[in-house]
């Protein structure tokens, strides 16, 4: 993307509890980045920003919430919409849409939300209610969880995306002076017509083009939770971009994983914009029901780094943010199991092919190699 095209790119970490949102403010032509304080953060707060930064030229914001459903859900609707911002806004933000159901046989294409109990069938008790599984191809792709899935499941987005939902549909509902993109027409056009667009972010790919030594490149795994890994990614950041980015105070990002998300999601698309790459690339796009994610194309989507954390030639950096992610434990991905494999999965096998071990996952299948296939089958992703 050209640099006279944007002037300030909003780097919104979102999430259910307003405590856990974080913004920061990436300003294209000073290439600075600042972080931004508000008492509690809302879609309201968020606009009014882009709102005050617009005087000075068109803004991006992105935020780390979905925009788009899978093409298939959106068949589903009578009068199928023009697109999802148009299906978006005639929905009520009070209405029985936004409740969330907690069995597969009430699911409904009007009441989507859902959250895994203990004692159901799993996560797939509820996706086979769709051809898509109910992921967007770009989700498929990043082994994203259904945006559907607010609860019961490790890495769900659904919950945050729900009230971001809920608060922007008022806005869409009235003459707004923004746009939702690429629902809207294509990301220059927009910038230029509206000053204000909104676009969906996933730090697992921003990761990848804010830190690889050159792009473009795969995604890559980074164990946020572990101060320790955040700490060697500040270290990086440092050393690759503070020549050339003002990337601000970075005591936050190591003491707070919502901050470090915001923060590299910025610094990854300042990146793109002095190198040159395109934020996103057309192959990624579906503008009438899926949408799609800042840097897609830039970082291939389906595929994923090797062990030691990040790709391209090796670095005593990247070498540490590998050790960093491969000491970080795997959680065990059943619901409510809290039982984490230290450093490998060894004895995931033993772990799962006992009833005693889930009582509530699969009680009727007593044979320990069909449970272990089909723990394979529901958490393919958890080996990837």
């Amino acid at each position: 993307m050209d640099e006279s095209i944007v002037a300030y790119f909003i780097s919104a970490d979102w999430s259910k509890d307003p405590s856990k949102r974080s913004v920061y403010v990436a300003d294209v032509r000073e290439r600075r980045i600042e972080m931004k304080a508000c008492k509690s953060w809302d879609v309201h707060a968020l606009l009014r920003l882009a709102e005050g930064l617009q005087e000075r030229g068109p803004v991006l914001i992105g935020v780390d919430v979905v925009f788009g459903v899978p093409a298939d859900y959106l068949q589903m609707w009578p009068n199928t919409p023009e697109n999802f911002v148009n299906w978006l806004k005639s929905l009520k933000p009070s209405g029985e849409f936004f409740g969330t159901v907690g069995k597969s046989d009430e699911w409904r294409f009007e009441r989507p939300w859902f959250k895994v109990n203990r004692g159901e069938r799993g996560l797939k008790s509820f996706t086979n209610k769709l051809h898509s599984r109910m992921l967007r191809r770009i989700d498929a792709a990043t082994q994203a969880k259904p945006v559907f899935a607010v609860a019961g499941i490790p890495g769900t987005v659904g919950a945050g995306t729900r009230e971001f939902w809920k608060e922007l549909i008022p806005h869409l509902q009235r003459d707004k002076g923004f746009a939702v993109w690429p629902f809207e027409g294509d990301l220059a056009s927009l910038l230029k017509r509206h000053g204000a667009v909104l676009c969906e972010t996933y730090p697992a790919l921003a990761y990848a083009a804010a830190l690889d030594d050159a792009l473009p490149t795969r995604r890559v795994v980074i164990s946020k939770k572990q101060r320790m890994c955040r700490v060697c990614v500040c270290d990086r950041l440092t050393k690759m971009h503070a020549s050339r980015i003002d990337l601000g105070c970075l005591d936050a990002l190591r003491e707070n994983e919502d901050n470090f998300d915001a923060h590299i999601t910025a610094t990854a698309f300042l990146r793109c914009i002095y190198e040159g790459h395109e934020i996103v690339s057309s192959e990624w796009i579906d503008p009438k029901a899926e949408g799609s994610m800042l840097f897609a194309g830039v970082v291939d989507p389906y595929r994923r780094s090797g062990k030691n954390g990040l790709t391209g030639k090796a670095t005593n950096t990247s070498s540490e943010l590998g050790s960093a992610s491969n000491r970080a434990p795997y959680r065990c991905p059943i619901p409510g199991c809290e039982k984490e494999f230290m450093g490998s999965r060894r004895g995931w096998d033993a772990h799962v092919g006992s009833v005693k071990t889930h009582p509530d996952w699969l009680p009727e299948v007593n044979d320990p190699e069909t449970r272990k296939r089909l723990f394979r089958e529901e958490f393919s992703s958890w080996f990837e």
